[in-house]
């Protein structure tokens, strides 16, 4: 665990050292939120109460997916520039490599997302701890699941990188659009809203706008929510293990 834990700070290390980009992440969430966020608001508010809070939350569960997505490029990095060699020689195994990746990959979240939690639950007047840390929660189990399906797509970028992100772009165009990020699944179209249900997010925003005290007509049961969620996370972390174990061998430096 010792070695996990110092291959993770290490990671964690290098992340912490391009402060500008996080800088430029909460300056783009305040951006969306105070020019986007405020328009869709004022159209839809009628039939979407606090619209505004709606919005902002499903920006975060995007900011969330974007990190996921972070830890397959750092992990796909590793392969191609040939560093992955030496980390597999490292007195680590597999899984636990594995596991420092994931923890890269909540801390790298967990920083994105915390300053624009608490300047919106500030600014909405609804700032509590126990509202940040259940949110919190929410959004890691959706981190971790991201990473999982992110890391599990990666065998892609060992055949191909130019696939590998062709397929990444289309993966969270679907994902994100079709998902309540953006609106509640009670107002999609009849044709839309089944393909909804299968998105990730869909579960993540709604089970963290609950906890945060939302308005539940607009939101999935909290329990099926947290159960998808938790089963996302776990199913495709058991996947990505599967992979790191018996995929990655021989694969070559770009």
């Amino acid at each position: 665990m010792n070695r996990v834990l110092t291959l993770a700070a290490y990671n964690i290390r290098i992340l912490l050292s391009e402060r500008t980009w996080f800088v430029l992440a909460w300056a783009l969430f305040g951006l969306q939120i105070a020019v986007y966020g405020s328009l869709m608001s004022k159209l839809v508010s009628t039939a979407v109460p606090n619209y505004l809070f709606f919005y902002a939350v499903g920006l975060m569960v995007i900011t969330v997916f974007d990190s996921g997505a972070d830890v397959g490029r750092h992990f796909v990095e590793h392969a191609h520039e040939g560093e992955l060699p030496y980390f597999l020689s490292l007195p680590v195994s597999r899984g636990g490599f594995l596991a420092a990746q994931a923890i890269y990959g909540v801390a790298n979240t967990m920083i994105k997302v915390l300053p624009p939690l608490i300047g919106v639950l500030w600014f909405v007047g609804d700032l509590t701890i126990q509202g940040a840390v259940f949110a919190l929660i929410s959004m890691f189990l959706l981190g971790l699941g991201i990473t999982g399906i992110m890391v599990s797509m990666s065998f892609i970028a060992f055949k191909s990188v130019d696939i590998y992100s062709a397929f990444l772009a289309g993966l969270s165009a679907l994902i994100v659009r079709f998902s309540t990020v953006f609106y509640p699944l009670i107002f999609m179209p009849s044709f839309y809203s089944p393909v909804s249900v299968f998105s990730p997010l869909t579960y993540g925003a709604d089970l963290t706008r609950w906890v945060l005290g939302f308005d539940p007509k607009f939101l999935l049961n909290p329990i099926l929510a947290a159960g998808v969620v938790t089963g996302v996370a776990v199913g495709t972390l058991s996947l990505s293990a599967r992979i790191v174990d018996k995929v990655i061998e021989g694969v070559k430096a770009a």
